[in-house]
């Protein structure tokens, strides 16, 4: 029985054109990956149901179910894979619509057409999760862990492919709704609603990974996998304290480098 590779990574690929997933699956092979289609977003519930992927690559305009729809039902089935890293492949996408990929669940992008770098640093950040997943150890509910600091812009202009602009569109998006975010979680923490603060804090969580937000990222998936697993009440407190001064801090953060950005531009 062939061993798979430690840098080999279970790709979903949607799209309903044939072409495009043949071209997919010769790139995504010679890659070295272990590489599934599916012809639709109803396939590719169904798939996700099935097996675990790493990564699933989701055409947005398909018939039957398009990749928005497929998306969101993927992250809040049952049995849907919260892990994978899911990244749209578009041809039409708008900086401004980026707010509504993230609500769907959606973690990234990659433009048609897009060149095999850009691809390979979407398989790589895949392959970087898969691995910190593996090593990682839950800590005991009533610690926190040691978390990175700081917004790191570097990183957030890095996987939106290196566009200056389109980051800082996204993340006035994100800065913008951040503050109603944390009132949703501070509503569902006082419901007991378990299920819509782990979507919340998956929201979350996705956006701030993709814009460097190293921090908040680290405690919005905390507070995902706390409500997932039925932490109490206490334990959860903590963590949305938390989340609401790293909030607070990062606002601040974004807005100085927003206001920096704009100064260049003025002068220039």
């Amino acid at each position: 029985m062939d061993i798979p590779s430690p840098d080999q990574l279970k790709v979903l690929v949607v799209d309903d054109d044939e072409l495009n997933q043949r071209m997919m699956r010769l790139i995504l092979t010679r890659e070295g990956h272990d590489v599934h289609i599916a012809a639709n977003g109803l396939d590719a519930i169904n798939a996700v149901a099935a097996q675990e992927f790493d990564i699933i690559l989701m055409d947005l305009q398909m018939p039957v179910m398009d990749g928005v729809e497929a998306s969101r039902r993927i992250r809040e089935s049952v049995n849907g894979d919260k892990n994978a890293y899911i990244v749209a492949l578009t041809a039409s996408y708008l900086p401004e619509k980026g707010h509504e990929l993230f609500e769907a669940g959606i973690d990234n992008y990659i433009a048609k057409p897009f060149d095999v770098d850009h691809l390979r640093q979407m398989l790589d950040y895949g392959l970087d999760r898969r691995k910190a997943r593996r090593v990682s150890v839950s800590p005991p509910a009533n610690t926190i862990p040691a978390v990175p600091l700081g917004f790191d812009v570097a990183a957030g202009i890095k996987m939106v492919g290196g566009d200056v602009e389109t980051f800082r569109e996204l993340l006035v998006e994100f800065v913008d709704g951040l503050p109603k975010k944390n009132d949703a979680i501070e509503k569902c923490l006082a419901e007991k609603d378990m299920d819509g603060l782990s979507r919340i804090a998956h929201n979350i969580k996705g956006v701030s990974s993709n814009l460097g937000a190293l921090q908040l990222y680290e405690y919005a998936n905390r507070l995902e996998k706390s409500a997932s697993e039925g932490y109490t009440n206490n334990s959860l407190e903590s963590v949305v304290r938390e989340i609401k001064e790293i909030s607070r801090k990062f606002i601040v953060d974004a807005s100085n480098f927003l206001a920096g950005t704009q100064n260049e531009i003025n002068v220039l």
